[in-house]
């Protein structure tokens, strides 16, 4: 028997994207884009080596994902393949990741390139890539 997962956000992201459709559809197309995560407070330790110039992968609820298909389109447009092939936001389990590069952090707010989030997307962890 499965048990039931629960998950508290970390913090949000604050992005200019509302809709989906304005959205990238992936962090690698928007490095040119600026967006803030702010982390609660409670969590400053945790954040005391974040630096700038690294890279960090976002783990995030696709909070206004409804549903799946088994077969999607890659990139939307793209050939029809198996969901798990992509980085669709329609999933049984709607986590979201995305490769992020730090471009300043003060206090509880992570200024970051690479947001393909929307505007209020839960955030529930930070890790760093290792190189």
């Amino acid at each position: 028997m499965m048990n039931k997962i629960l998950f508290e956000p970390i913090g949000y992201i604050h992005s200019e994207y509302e809709d989906v459709n304005q959205m990238p559809k992936s962090s690698t197309e928007s490095y040119d884009k600026t967006a803030e995560l702010i982390v609660d407070e409670k969590y400053l330790e945790s954040m005391s080596d974040i630096k700038k110039d690294e890279e960090y992968m976002i783990i995030f609820y696709f909070h206004k994902s409804e549903g799946f298909k088994q077969k999607v389109r890659i990139r939307g447009t793209g050939p029809i393949t198996g969901l798990f092939s992509t980085h669709a936001p329609n999933r049984p389990n709607p986590i979201g990741v995305s490769t992020i590069k730090i471009k300043d952090v003060k206090d509880n707010i992570i200024t970051f390139n690479g947001v393909d989030m929307l505007n209020n997307t839960p955030v529930l962890d930070i890790k760093k890539i290792f190189k």
